[in-house]
């Protein structure tokens, strides 16, 4: 999941870069294997996923940093990044259109390591934070990745 908040950071950047150049940047791909869902191999685009997404809700590489740092936005009032968090986790199809999180598929698509350790729990992890209560499907994509996040640097972080 960190390396997909770091990703995203730096997707960001690049796009940001990108367009004040008029350069195309290369694609960032993700590739899936799903035997549960029978679908096979499966290539995710996150750089047209996550620019999409920023179109649409614009959000500042350093509320990225801080929930990869912190598990949290640094203004947690402000709903535009909470969106631009929904917006990731439909296109990639961990939350359904009706608000239904699939932790399974999130464990494909966070799937990684943090500190240098592979997170083998990551499904566990996304089966507890799945059960969410809120309206708002802003509210309720954030609070997943903000569980997750929480328990990832609980799990991986060094303690000192």
């Amino acid at each position: 999941m960190a390396n997909l908040v770091l990703f995203l950071t730096f997707v960001l950047m690049t796009l940001s870069m990108a367009r004040a150049k008029s350069t195309e940047a290369p694609k960032s791909k993700i590739a899936l294997f799903n035997d549960q869902d029978n679908m096979g191999y499966e290539e995710l685009d996150m750089e047209e996923i996550m620019s999409a997404c920023n179109e649409s809700f614009r959000i500042e590489s350093a509320y990225l940093e801080s929930l990869n740092d912190s598990g949290s936005f640094p203004d947690e009032t402000d709903k535009t990044p909470k969106c631009y968090i929904r917006c990731v986790l439909e296109k990639t199809e961990i939350l359904s259109e009706d608000g239904v999180l699939n932790p399974a598929r999130a464990a494909l698509v966070f799937a990684g390591e943090r500190n240098g350790k592979p997170m083998s729990d990551l499904e566990e992890m996304a089966v507890a934070c799945a059960d969410r209560h809120e309206k708002c499907r802003c509210e309720n994509a954030y609070n997943f990745v903000k569980c997750l996040m929480y328990m990832e640097i609980d799990r991986y972080e060094e303690k000192n």
